[in-house]
């Protein structure tokens, strides 16, 4: 039976979502369809994944997978599932050719009402109705729960694990800033300094085009402190876009007389990394 939409009350309740090939995707409360039609909630091109394939059935405390009488079925910790399953944090959940992993953690405030829906592809863009401030606080609870093991993973020079962990939030707050909509200081200061340290540890350059293409979108000044971080990693990350470096000091330097002393010097060592890039 359907979930009723309600507001839930003021406590501790739990964020789901799933891990699939570096991208996170959420799951709000509710039931989610999963499947090929594109009337589904979650959309999967898939030959092997029938149209109408499962259903996730998301709590504030749970996600249960209920199998709609797929051809092929569907599998949790490679197990087929018969009718349906309750999911536990770690397990894996098979659909066609797709292997999710389940993700959550644990919360304290009061959650917003339910009835709403997640509509996402995993080849297209995501439909979401829910507020910004709402979406950011997401980005932000997802950047301190994956933030910690991150930060664990490069300080033993895992960097391409590092990547595969932060890769979907971070490409989340890209896509964000693409669509027009406001990515807050300290999410987009987080990013920055996440994706400089993930080209530091992995010696690939597109992290930092990563961070200039974010802050070019935001038209806001690097901190000083990336930028340094930068003069050292473009040495080691070799093949940084110049192009995109030069549209980016050319959208500053549009705005600089609304900059003080500090940002004007952090805007001029900005444009001499095209000197250390083409060096």
């Amino acid at each position: 039976m359907a979930n009723e939409p309600r507001s839930l009350p003021a406590g501790r309740f739990k964020r789901f979502w799933l891990e699939h090939d570096g991208q996170n995707i959420e799951l709000r409360r509710g039931n989610l369809l999963v499947g090929r039609s594109s009337g589904c909630h979650l959309v999967l091109e898939d030959s092997m994944v029938s149209r109408r394939h499962a259903e996730l059935i998301v709590t504030d405390d749970s996600v249960t997978v209920k199998d709609l009488g797929s051809v092929n079925g569907l599998y949790v910790n490679a197990r087929r599932v018969e009718g349906s399953q309750r999911m536990k944090e770690g397990d894996t959940l098979q659909i066609g050719q797709r292997e999710f992993v389940v993700r959550s953690f644990q919360r304290e405030s009061v959650p917003i009402s339910s009835d709403r829906q997640h509509v996402e592809t995993l080849h297209g863009e995501s439909l979401d109705e829910d507020s910004k401030s709402e979406d950011q606080t997401h980005v932000g609870d997802v950047f301190d729960v994956l933030g910690s093991v991150a930060d664990k993973v490069l300080a033993m020079d895992r960097g391409e694990e590092a990547e595969r962990i932060l890769s979907g939030v971070l490409q989340s707050i890209l896509r964000e800033a693409k669509e027009g909509r406001e990515v807050p200081v300290a999410i987009a200061e987080r990013a920055a300094s996440y994706a400089v340290r993930i080209a530091w540890a992995t010696s690939r350059a597109n992290w930092l085009d990563y961070v200039i293409d974010l802050y070019t979108l935001t038209r806001r000044v690097l901190p000083g402190k990336v930028v340094d971080q930068m003069y050292d990693v473009v040495r080691k990350a070799r093949g940084m876009h110049v192009a995109s470096l030069r549209a980016y000091v050319a959208v500053l330097e549009e705005h600089q007389a609304t900059f003080g002393p500090a940002e004007r010097f952090v805007v001029q060592r900005i444009a001499g990394l095209e000197r250390v890039v083409l060096s």
